[in-house]
């Protein structure tokens, strides 16, 4: 590592990653001093975050984008981190009747068939991989996933937008959800 990449002036390895770091929870101190509930809660979410076994949330909707796998391989690797899969998609929810059952239908054959060739990857390199497959709105989703589960510090997901191809180095998207032992 030169000088200058260790001020931050150097050039970026990876420009096709975006880390993005969410504001770190912290507790009122008034709230902490009356014992509200809400604060015992937060409080108690900060200390399971601290002692949780680290994991990374990999969003995908079916189909598994090998830049977005092979960063979540190799990020699961460095920081010794386990893997959520999440396929999650709404666009089912857009029909009706046999038509939203058929693309359901499709969406999960097609999440659960990826996810198997990913897990089968991950496991040769030995990191765990737990698969959730759910039809709703992304983002509700995401939020519900990372709030039932202390350990996940990381989210990764597809860019936005245009469909990248196998050619090009997509904006992978990256949060941080702050973990201070990673």
């Amino acid at each position: 590592m030169g000088f200058t990449d260790w001020l931050g002036l150097g050039k970026k390895k990876n420009k096709g990653v975006d880390v993005q770091k969410i504001k770190k929870q912290s507790v009122d101190m008034g709230a902490m001093a009356t014992g509200s509930s809400s604060a015992v809660e937060a409080l108690g979410r900060m200390v399971d975050q601290n002692t949780a076994p680290a994991k990374i949330l990999m969003v995908q909707d079916g189909e598994y984008m090998p830049q977005v796998t092979d960063y979540a391989l190799r990020m699961a690797q460095r920081l010794d981190c386990e893997i959520i899969a999440l396929d999650v998609t709404d666009k089912p929810l857009h029909f009706s009747g046999d038509r939203m059952q058929r693309e359901s239908n499709r969406f999960i054959d097609m999440a659960k068939q990826n996810a198997e060739r990913f897990t089968i990857q991950a496991q040769a390199q030995g990191i765990q991989v737990q698969h959730i497959i759910d039809i709703a709105k992304p983002e509700a989703v995401i939020a519900r996933v990372s709030a039932t589960d202390a350990g996940i510090r990381y989210v990764l997901s597809k860019p936005e937008g245009e469909t990248a191809t196998a050619d090009q180095r997509p904006h992978v998207p990256v949060f941080d959800l702050h973990c201070s032992r990673l």
